[in-house]
């Protein structure tokens, strides 16, 4: 049929690209300079068999890998996949003729560092309640036991509920029906405190037997401080509704991070990897070059972890978040750890630094985190009127902090360092951190 191999890099990933009967098409999962055996199902090329492996694949992955949608990288070592990112990173950014290669701050622990889990529900043919992760770009459950990204103390716990949902005979939610109970469980851990919430999110407010599953929930003693039911009736991908009810504890946790204690609720941002945290704000704010007596925006700041740590170097810091749940729990953050110069908005981004530039405020240093899809260009052009000496862009996602950054180069700023930390091992994620200053003399630049 006349095959043609080529190996080939999209985003992160190294995959294979195969020519059959003058198409083209893309096979996942395979490792530089591998020689493999491709077949051919009728529809398809797919990849049969590994005849000459790379030194850099594994096999002690997780065995729901090519299936499941929550990994890219479960068939390679954790050092070649932090490479394939560092070489993904500059060749991105190589129009800006850094100094020194972007260089990334890799994790200690690569799987269990979730601190945020969820999963959904289906009904098997016998009749079980079944937990999995949707298969990757498809809304097809793939039935997973044990995901190596969750803490082995949360996969007991999804284990042990899988078993009480079962005997209590709670229906789990059909996205084509829009009949049963259960849509998601959603689990958030303490690392440091050890602290554990379960959220069952169901399919509106009713939940039949509810006092009996949390009633056999307690009984097993499994570590949960607090059991949330959230509702969410929508017909969406989005896991969490607007509302919720507690139905046993507090209906939050606490965690640690350094010397500050922050309180968690089931709808705030925290960040998914505990011990990346530290590191990252670490890294962001040593190249921030705080002043005592500066004043700093935290845009995006969720239940303001950065804020808190940016607190003790500086005059004041002024939190902006949309969210009102993290804004509240923001609030108590900072009372929590007896701080009282930072002001927490609740508030569009772009809508309040818009207002600053009116009123011409004095900004010193900005720190921007937004999330995947990056800022606008109305912010950054309200950052630009506002002139803070220093800009750091915290991005999850590279591709929006490239197109974001030729806002600002029209706002007269110039990327000064870049580093990245791989806050997501084991998938195409990673947190880069951009250092912005002003350049008065940089003329516009037109790409």
């Amino acid at each position: 049929m006349g095959k043609e191999f080529k190996n080939i890099m999209v985003g992160y990933e190294p995959i294979c690209e195969v020519r059959l009967d003058g198409k083209s098409y893309t096979i996942s999962h395979v490792v530089d300079k591998e020689d493999i055996y491709v077949d051919f199902n009728g529809k398809e090329p797919y990849l049969k068999k590994i005849i000459k492996p790379s030194e850099e694949r594994i096999y002690d992955g997780c065995p729901f890998f090519k299936e499941c949608g929550g990994c890219d990288f479960q068939h390679i070592r954790y050092s070649y996949e932090v490479a394939l990112k560092k070489k993904y990173l500059n060749d991105l950014f190589a129009f800006l003729s850094l100094r020194n290669p972007i260089e990334i701050l890799s994790m200690y622990e690569d799987l269990h560092y979730r601190n945020k889990c969820q999963m959904v529900y289906k009904l098997s043919k016998s009749k079980k309640v079944v937990t999995g992760l949707y298969e990757e770009k498809t809304h097809k459950i793939v039935p997973v036991t044990e995901c190596l990204l969750h803490p082995t103390k949360v996969n007991q716990i999804i284990t042990a509920i899988n078993h009480i949902l079962s005997k209590n005979k709670i229906l789990p939610y059909d996205e084509r029906t829009r009949l049963g109970v259960l849509r998601h469980i959603f689990i958030r851990y303490g690392f440091n405190t050890k602290q554990v919430m379960l959220v069952l999110v169901t399919n509106g407010e009713m939940f039949p037997g509810r006092n009996n599953v949390v009633k056999d929930i307690l009984k097993l003693d499994l570590g949960i401080d607090t059991i949330v039911q959230n509702f969410n009736s929508r017909d969406t991908s989005i896991v969490l509704g607007d509302r919720e009810r507690t139905l046993y504890g507090p209906g939050f946790i606490y965690e640690t991070i350094g010397e500050y204690k922050f309180k968690i609720s089931s709808q705030s941002f925290f960040q998914i990897n505990t011990m990346g945290m530290k590191k990252l704000y670490d890294l962001a704010l040593s190249k921030a070059k705080l002043q005592p007596m500066d004043t700093v925006i935290d845009a995006y700041c969720g239940v303001g972890t950065i804020s808190i740590f940016a607190s003790k170097y500086v005059k004041k810091v002024i939190g902006v978040e949309l969210n009102k749940q993290a804004v509240a729990d923001a609030k108590i953050n900072a009372k929590i750890n007896h701080i009282a110069n930072i002001n927490f908005v609740v508030a569009d981004a772009t809508d309040f630094m818009i207002q600053l530039s009116e009123n011409r405020t004095n900004i010193d240093v900005v720190i921007l985190d937004p999330p995947r899809e990056g800022s606008t260009k109305q912010c950054i052009n309200a950052i630009g009127k506002l002139k803070p000496r220093r800009v750091i862009y915290i991005s999850c996602e590279p591709k929006t902090l490239k197109r974001d950054l030729y806002f600002f180069f029209d706002n007269g700023y110039k990327v000064e360092y870049m580093e990245a930390v791989d806050m997501f091992p084991r998938t195409i994620h990673i947190e880069c951190v951009c250092v912005l200053t002003k350049n008065e003399k940089l003329s516009k630049i037109i790409f």
